[in-house]
């Protein structure tokens, strides 16, 4: 039931987020512009497991069936399951990121593109994918990786939310960019809009960036912190 619920879920924050992004401010939204592809059906679901040996994550799965077939999703969208050739018949042998084992290891294993038990299901940009493990001990997690593998935490289903929630979140915070001027202290930026704001150095530069998650502009901040410029998100 839980599952089922979640989905439904997702359904309805998808439907506002194609709602609220007309103009698809959202990165890369304009290549999916929030429609998915048609369903499979049990037997489409159950003919992709017998042929690849693998019994797909009850969330994913549920995605498939309920919602979609690739389409809608993170950077360039997501990946119908039998869009890449990987062996899911044998597990994927990670358990935490390839970049913390010496460098015998992964080579002893194989080579990244050869990886079994995992589905590259969404293209993150500059040959970075979203990877879901159906095969072995991390199964039913969201990694992501190139030449490393790094694991997300997350399940499908928390990883595909997740997405929907900051795009929905960022979207609603464009109305604060008004109130971002230059001239303000870092005291006054924090009590005009709140947010996780953190400081970064700009290399070259005599500012400092300043930059929240979930507000779509970056603001450069002299030695004084005073804001000198608001420079709004291309995309969020």
């Amino acid at each position: 039931m839980k599952v089922t619920n979640d989905i439904a879920e997702l359904s309805d924050m998808l439907r506002r987020l194609r709602t609220a992004d007309t103009r698809f401010r959202v990165f890369r939204s304009e290549q999916h512009c929030y429609r998915l592809g048609p369903t499979l059906t049990e037997d489409e679901l159950a003919a992709f497991e017998s042929a690849n040996r693998v019994r797909l994550p009850a969330d994913y799965r549920r995605f498939l069936s309920v919602l979609g077939n690739g389409g809608a999703g993170p950077y360039y969208g997501l990946e119908p399951p039998g869009t890449f050739r990987r062996d899911l018949s044998r597990p994927f042998p990670f358990t935490t990121a390839t970049d913390a084992l010496t460098d015998e290891e992964p080579e002893r294993l194989a080579v990244p593109d050869e990886y079994p038990g995992i589905l590259e299901f969404c293209h993150q940009g500059c040959a970075i994918y979203s990877y879901l493990v159906v095969n072995g001990p991390a199964y039913g997690t969201v990694w992501d990786g190139r030449e490393d593998f790094c694991p997300t935490g997350v399940a499908f289903g928390a990883w595909y939310r997740r997405w929907l929630e900051r795009a929905l979140r960022v979207l609603a915070n464009q109305r604060l960019l008004p109130l971002l001027r230059v001239g303000m202290s870092r005291a006054d930026v924090l009590a005009e809009v709140g947010g996780d704001w953190q400081e970064r150095p700009a290399s070259g530069r005599p500012v400092r960036y300043f930059e929240a998650s979930d507000i779509p502009a970056q603001l450069e901040l002299d030695e004084r912190d005073v804001v000198v410029k608001v420079n709004p998100w291309p995309f969020i």
